[in-house]
């Protein structure tokens, strides 16, 4: 699994915690792991490269990396936007089929509730736009 960009933060993390909290691994160890499981070229792996693999160094990782990814605000808005280009583009541009727009549809709404959101806070914004972009006939 590698890791780079907020999309792909809750997916990473829910693996690379069972390391984390592995309690007879080295805290070194686990940061060359980390290390490994970072994308190339992402400003996350530059910023993880700046620290020496010390046992110090990966508490301070983790600590910043849950701070500047962990945020239910965070992963809240960036689904919120990617449900929205969504259902906009599919009003306007490129018509997905309806059991494609479904699938999409599900696979960001389930990665909102798993940060937080529940269908009570977002239904009422969120159904009007996507019952907007479905065809007439169905």
């Amino acid at each position: 699994m590698k890791f780079g960009e907020v999309k792909e933060w809750l997916c990473f993390w829910s693996q690379f915690k069972r390391i984390h909290e592995h309690k007879y691994m080295e805290l070194e160890d686990k940061f060359v792991y980390l290390i490994q499981c970072m994308s190339p070229g992402t400003r996350t792996k530059e910023i993880i490269d700046g620290y020496p693999p010390t046992a110090e160094n990966y508490t301070k990782v983790i600590k910043s990396m849950k701070a500047r990814f962990d945020r239910e605000e965070l992963l809240v808005e960036y689904y919120d936007r990617e449900l929205l280009t969504l259902v906009v583009k599919n009003a306007t541009k490129s018509k997905l089929s309806i059991t494609q727009l479904y699938d999409k549809l599900e696979s960001h709404l389930r990665s909102l509730e798993l940060s937080g959101m529940t269908s009570d806070k977002y239904s009422a914004m969120l159904f009007p736009l996507v019952e907007s972009c479905i065809p007439e006939d169905i």
